[in-house]
């Protein structure tokens, strides 16, 4: 079963590669070009002032989870660490397993164990896994009619959701703050993790999927017509059936279930709106990682020939 677990992506990319089929047919992609040159300097700036927030909060958390795992300081380190592996991680699929190599190849240059890095992976995931939950939850009881709508389900069915939801996160809070003991699963013990903790992963979770909402809807058109709150609740659907789907950077998968969700927004605006956000959260992110990756496996291929020619010297 495990092995037959990784290539579920394969029937979501057929899925959305049908849906996307099906809205696109009649899309003229002259149409897409057109909106992604109208778009103006200032919104593109903005776009990726929001995409550079989102990159600084991952390298910043990134080095909080060094220390919490490891007990050391590397703020410099994990800060370069994030900015190469959750680029990478997130264009080559399953993120957790790409981006957990990359994390392991670099971290054990300086001394950190598989165990740690194994540590400092599930944490980095914390802040979105809790966050999520938490923006779509409030979202919908919020905008409840906005998003009914775009669901197409009736207003008091998203208010239950909703409610069902938060009741779940404060349900998990109200947990951490009354667990002591750690949990035994399997023979395994896990240590529950602290209210700080939980607070801050809880607090730039948030912050840092508000701001990727943020870089997707000043892309958007005028008939998107919803307040980037209400927008918060839809743009979070879509992106973790994207995670779920572990097609590589949800190509296909986001498009699909956004098209779904936002029919009074002209498809090839959409399109254009979702490709201005893959070139400023992904392709430029992706380009920066790449860059720094050859500039750490070459710093590091020149320290082994240091120390190699130091030896024969020797």
């Amino acid at each position: 079963m495990k092995k037959w677990a990784s290539l579920l992506w394969i029937p979501m990319l057929g899925l959305a590669a049908w849906v996307l089929a099906d809205r696109l047919h009649s899309i003229d992609f002259h149409d897409v070009k057109q909106q992604l040159l109208a778009q103006p300097a200032s919104t593109v700036m903005l776009g990726l002032l929001f995409s550079a927030g989102v990159y600084a909060l991952v390298g910043f958390y990134e080095g909080i989870a060094v220390t919490m795992a490891s007990g050391r300081k590397l703020a410099a380190v994990a800060f370069r660490t994030a900015l190469i592996a959750n680029p990478i991680g997130r264009a080559i699929g399953l993120a957790l397993v790409s981006g957990g190599a990359l994390r392991y190849r670099m971290y054990a240059a300086y001394g950190l164990s598989a165990r740690e890095v194994a540590s400092i992976v599930l944490l980095a995931a914390m802040p979105y896994f809790f966050s999520v939950g938490w923006l779509i939850d409030l979202s919908l009881l919020l905008n409840a009619e906005a998003a009914a709508q775009a669901l197409r389900l009736s207003t008091g069915l998203v208010l239950l959701l909703g409610a069902i939801g938060l009741a779940k996160d404060i349900g998990w809070l109200t947990f951490v703050i009354r667990r002591k003991e750690p949990i035994t699963l399997r023979g395994q013990t896990l240590p529950v993790p602290t209210l700080r903790d939980t607070s801050l992963q809880l607090a730039i979770g948030l912050v840092q999927i508000s701001l990727m909402t943020g870089i997707l809807y000043v892309f958007m058109p005028p008939e998107l017509n919803m307040s980037w709150p209400a927008f918060i609740a839809i743009y979070c659907i879509a992106f973790v059936a994207g995670q779920l789907s572990n097609v590589p950077a949800g190509l296909g998968v986001l498009e699909a279930a956004l098209l779904l969700m936002l029919p009074q927004v002209p498809p090839a605006k959409l399109l254009g709106a979702i490709l201005a956000y893959r070139a400023v959260y992904e392709i430029l992110p992706l380009l920066v990682s790449l860059g720094l990756l050859v500039m750490f496996e070459s710093t590091s291929a020149s320290g082994v020939l240091r120390r190699r020619l130091l030896r024969l010297k020797d």
